[in-house]
């Protein structure tokens, strides 16, 4: 009898102990979880996922350990005449933490998803029932207009770098056609003035030259052509406009134009600084300069929106204004490229027009403070003007 109260106490002891170490590992794994979905920095992401999948599976296996030993102390207690409630509930957690680590695997897919997606590129990003969307890529020369750069004294890893960069940058340049002429039919639709229709139509005819002239670097560094499958999803979404046309206008217009477009400015123009090769150069310098006029451009509709959509418009720019920082940062690579980029010379890199994550913050940074006080100052006119139209009438 000794013997076997023995063995249902080492039973028992390793069920209890299996079971906290499975809830454990799944309370330190959704934090590690949260922490990617906050972290702005894509290689973070990357290592975060990491980290999150090799816990996911040890919760698991935890999990189905917890299991087995439940069982186990279950048959000994009940071989004792004894109830099996306890050890069978202990069983069931385990069961329980088990799904739950199976629950954290799939939902770290979606942490390697927003990692793949924070890359950063030039462009208006273009979003579908609020996801940021682009098209796939295929073999094809179609969209590939430009000269191509130099790729002397480039080895293998650096020009797939390059490559996998530019064709990002030529993915997400395409998505900002639709993107601007989704905003010139809202623009139509409110009653905007041919000014500003004109300007936004001029930007989407400039995304049109970017995604050429991307996929042609693209294609110098990479030896081959792409171009890009189709978007269907784009034929039944329509305008995705809710509420008041002119609220969501505006707020577009300040997340992706105002602040990410003069972003996209701002690092197109170190990355043109830093970048030795002429013809790199030269796309850099001019997409540096296009972003910039998109970005007013963007100014401009916030403008027309804050006068013809009064004071709802107003009250959202104001919400919007403290929610600014919370906009995921693009970052110099996305989570799916992090280790081909690894592999590259950061220096020749950097000679062709990329520079690291790090200076991409510190640019981000800027640009946030920028935008937050230009924002301030548009609604503070607005204010008095308004008051300088009242004093007159009275």
């Amino acid at each position: 009898m000794a013997t076997t109260d023995a063995s249902i106490l080492r039973a028992r002891t390793v069920t209890r102990a299996l079971l906290l170490a499975t809830f454990v590992i799944g309370a330190l794994n959704a934090a590690v979880y949260f922490a990617g979905v906050l972290q702005a920095n894509a290689n973070a992401v990357g290592i975060l996922f990491v980290l999150f999948i090799g816990l996911a599976a040890l919760q698991v296996l935890l999990g189905l350990g917890t299991v087995i030993a439940g069982v186990v102390y279950g048959l000994r207690m009940r071989r004792e005449g004894e109830s099996m409630a306890t050890a069978m509930g202990m069983a069931f957690l385990g069961v329980a933490g088990a799904a739950g680590g199976v629950v954290g695997g799939v939902g770290g897919v979606g942490l390697v998803a927003l990692a793949a997606g924070m890359g950063g590129a030039w462009g208006r990003p273009l979003r579908i029932r609020g996801r940021v969307r682009h098209p796939e890529l295929r073999a094809g020369s179609d969209w590939t207009e430009g000269d191509r750069p130099s790729v002397e004294g480039l080895d293998a890893p650096t020009c797939a770098a390059l490559e996998a960069l530019w064709l990002h940058d030529a993915q997400k340049e395409h998505a900002s056609v639709p993107a601007f002429a989704r905003v010139a039919w809202t623009l139509i639709a409110v009653g905007a003035p041919a000014e500003l229709v004109t300007r936004t139509f001029t930007a989407a005819q400039e995304e049109i030259a970017h995604t050429r002239l991307c996929f042609a670097l693209a294609a110098g560094y990479g030896g081959r052509s792409h171009s890009v499958e189709s978007m269907p999803e784009l034929l039944v979404q329509g305008l995705d406009v809710r509420g008041d046309a002119f609220v969501h206008l505006a707020l577009e217009s300040l997340n992706d134009g105002c602040l990410l477009e003069d972003y996209n400015a701002d690092v197109a123009a170190a990355c043109r600084d830093a970048c030795e090769e002429p013809v790199t150069g030269a796309v850099l310098a001019c997409i540096a300069r296009e972003e910039r006029d998109h970005a007013e451009l963007s100014w401009s509709i916030l403008d027309f929106c804050l006068a013809r959509g009064g004071q709802p418009v107003r009250d959202a720019l104001l919400d919007a204004a403290g929610k600014l920082g919370s906009i995921p940062r693009p970052t110099a690579v996305s989570g799916e490229k992090l280790a081909l980029v690894a592999r590259a010379d950061a220096a020749a890199l950097r000679a062709h027009g990329r520079l690291p994550d790090t200076e991409w913050a510190r640019i981000y940074t800027e640009r946030l403070g920028r935008t937050h006080v230009r924002l301030a100052e548009l609604l503070g006119h607005r204010d008095a003007r308004r008051a300088s139209v009242a004093d007159a009438a009275a």
